[in-house]
């Protein structure tokens, strides 16, 4: 009996000291999570006893330590670290999902994002016509092929927003042109749109007072197409802004000034903030302008959120979302099944894990530029190797003392 406690004593230890080994060659593996073997002791019932005796010990488990490694700059727009809880999700080329820490990425020369083994990383695609990313079960590998070019977006939308100064002289349209106006006098603001021909236009908007109490009138006009240009072509819209008597603005803020033409959105103006006000000093302050249109462009750089959201820049200097990072999490991490690659696979203990956005409830955060190292600590662990030893010291002592014993009662005569 004591030969084969011995026994497992030495094989269990000498699996301890493999598996403290492996920690120890792994300390510097990104996103590696250490490993502890879990004993439990072995009782046997003896023919010559009624009390159950020692047999020896055994390992029933092996479970990784899914604390935070220490997070470590490496300046690389692809290096992500996870803070807390959450793995990046891949596919190898099989289809096949795995897991990882490791936050090493690439893009392939199809554009695809992969970690250094060649596995595409999940999330969602942005296609330019969906704003936004709802349906977290249609996962696939992230692509930046569709994102290259960035079509041109004619103008729907215009925001502006003036302080116009009630002190101002009324202005007589009928003995006064637009030429002979100042622009100071008329608070213009030319705005570039865009039309569906992708070309970019001048929109001049003016205020102009006119003799009606409380009231502007507001002229809009596209005034750079060709002289040879059919006017009907041209946007020009007249209409009148009321105040009340604190200069708050009473007209309807937003309107149409859609043209004719049909080279053009449907455009809205959006005079919201608009003030009429008495003191001078601001009277020709533009609070704010702002118009949605702009042209084509190509992808020059992109960036990585907090979110995992993927913005990019394009040379028409629009910043756009052009995919979305998706993480997964476990309630029990240890029972994933670890694979070579510094990767894990779900198991039935496992389950599939939730999906989600970095940062929402019970995901951690994103950090890009940033990796996170081992979380292996190697005082603990040459500390458990010292254990390991002397437990493996001591049972090979318990084997020799019951190999003496065996000696001694083959030598009886």
């Amino acid at each position: 009996m004591t030969a084969m406690t011995a026994i497992s004593g030495l094989l269990i230890n000498n699996n301890y000291i493999d598996i403290i080994s492996n920690n120890i060659a792994n300390a510097s593996t990104i996103g590696y999570k250490s490993s502890q073997p879990i004993f439990f002791d072995i009782f046997s019932h003896s023919c010559y006893s009624n009390t159950p005796i020692g047999y020896g010990v055994g390992i029933s488990n092996i479970i990784q330590n899914f604390s935070n490694g220490m997070l470590v700059e490496t300046g690389r727009d692809l290096d992500l670290g996870i803070i807390k809880d959450g793995f990046f999700r891949v596919l190898d080329a099989q289809g096949h999902v795995h897991y990882t820490r490791n936050g090493q990425f690439l893009i392939d020369k199809n554009k695809n994002i992969i970690n250094i083994q060649g596995m595409y990383l999940t999330g969602q695609n942005k296609s330019h016509s969906k704003n936004t990313f709802n349906n977290l079960s249609n996962l696939e590998p992230i692509n930046l092929q569709h994102a290259h070019i960035l079509q041109a977006k004619p103008t729907s939308s215009i925001k502006l927003s003036r302080a116009l100064n009630s002190d101002m002289n009324p202005i007589n349209h009928e003995n006064n042109s637009d030429n002979d106006l100042s622009q100071k006098d008329n608070y213009v603001s030319n705005i570039t749109i865009y039309n569906k021909d992708e070309k970019a236009e001048t929109l001049t908007i003016s205020f102009k007072k006119t003799d009606k109490k409380n009231t502007w009138n507001v002229n809009i006009k596209s005034n750079n197409l060709s002289d040879d240009s059919d006017k009907k072509e041209n946007i020009n819209k007249s209409f009148d802004l009321k105040f009340d008597s604190h200069g708050e603005l009473i007209s309807e803020a937003v309107l149409s000034i859609q043209s004719e033409n049909s080279k053009y959105e449907n455009i809205t103006l959006d005079l919201t903030g608009t003030i009429e006000q008495l003191d001078s000093d601001n009277s020709y302050h533009e609070y704010f302008s702002s118009q949605n249109g702009y042209a084509k462009g190509s992808l020059k750089t992109f960036r990585i959120l907090l979110n995992g959201e993927i913005i990019g820049t394009y040379s028409n200097e629009q910043t756009v979302p052009i995919g979305q990072i998706l993480l997964s999490k476990f309630i029990s991490p240890e029972k994933l099944h670890p694979e070579s690659g510094n990767l894990w696979s779900a198991t039935e203990e496992s389950g599939q894990g939730d999906i989600g956005i970095a940062g929402d409830s019970g995901f951690g955060t994103l950090t890009n530029g940033t990796l996170e190292t081992s979380n292996v600590d190697l005082n603990k662990e040459l500390i458990n190797m010292i254990i390991a030893q002397r437990n493996y010291q001591s049972n090979a002592q318990s084997f020799k003392t019951e190999d003496k014993i065996i000696n001694t009662l083959l030598n009886l005569r």
